[in-house]
């Protein structure tokens, strides 16, 4: 009876540990499945990252890269680079990337930029993770009358203030190099747009700081950095939670920038404007599309 007993419990030791080998080996490919979400998140508890992922359609089980910028050209007419062109960079969350909802195609004359070529601006926009939709369109098309804009899109899902100024640098030399790269050929950054927050409500320690250091890291080398135009929103709400400390210290920062920019709440959009209580719809993207292309249109102005 013992010897059977121990043979048992042999055996499941050591499915057990193929079980595991198996999480272990596969894990990219099932981390935001139901199954990863079950096993990572719910049970072990290192998931934290990955909720925007798991988001029915945006991210298939079978992408192995989860981490990956959205790279797909095949469908994205390539355009040349034009020279002295209005550049704006749009990053930040999730709400800054595409993730958000909408079918809605946003007809424009602009430009996307991607790994050292212009293609036509379109959702999904190039260089962000995700696979739905974003903001940059809307934002383009309301700014036709405009000379050409080229739109530089860089945000990720589910980053937070450190992360994006993580010693290792892998977010901010992603930036630095592509404006960089802009910059040598007279297409010069106007406008840092910057969509993130929600990684960091109820814990906004050091925010302005991250912040400041990533923002002068990713700039420190672009022609007119001290020139360039912050826009900055007030964005922390998922889920119905939101948190006042981190609105103010974003405030702060576009304060410090320019007392004079308008500061965009976006955490004043309910459950209405977002179509999982955190990322949003049609008409979320309609009204922060308008506020910010208001502004953008008063910097070319200027």
């Amino acid at each position: 009876m013992r010897r059977d007993l121990k043979i048992f419990l042999i055996s499941i030791l050591i499915i057990l540990f193929i079980f595991f080998l198996f999480l272990i080996l596969n894990f990219q490919k099932i981390q935001c499945t139901k199954l990863g979400d079950l096993i990572f998140d719910k049970v072990i508890g290192i998931n934290s990252n990955c909720y925007e992922r798991k988001l029915k359609g945006v991210i298939y089980p079978w992408v192995t890269n989860l981490e990956g910028r959205y790279s797909y050209i095949v469908n994205k007419k390539a355009f040349k680079c034009p020279k002295n062109a209005f550049v704006i960079m749009v990053s930040g969350q999730s709400n800054s990337s595409n993730f958000l909802k909408s079918n809605k195609k946003y007809k424009n004359k602009h430009y996307n930029y991607f790994d050292g070529k212009c293609y036509e601006l379109s959702n999904p926009v190039l260089g962000a993770e995700g696979e739905m939709s974003s903001l940059i369109p809307a934002i383009a098309s309301k700014l036709d009358k405009y000379k050409d804009i080229i739109f530089f899109t860089s945000g990720i899902g589910g980053l937070s203030i450190k992360e994006a100024n993580h010693k290792n640098q892998t977010f901010i030399d992603y930036n630095k190099t592509s404006l960089e790269e802009l910059d040598k050929n007279d297409n010069h950054l106007k406008v840092f747009i910057w969509i993130q927050g929600e990684a960091d409500a109820g814990n906004s320690f050091d925010y302005i700081n991250n912040f400041n250091s990533m923002y002068n890291k990713i700039t420190k080398n672009l022609t007119g950095r001290n020139n360039i135009k912050l826009i900055i929103t007030q964005t922390t709400r998922c889920k119905n939670k939101e948190d006042e400390i981190l609105r103010k210290k974003q405030k702060l920062i576009s304060n410090s920038k320019d007392a004079l920019l308008k500061t965009i709440n976006t955490d004043k959009l309910g459950n209405k404007f977002r179509y999982d209580e955190c990322h949003f719809n049609d008409l979320g993207i309609e009204k922060i599309a308008y506020k910010i292309s208001n502004i953008i249109k008063e910097l070319i102005k200027q």
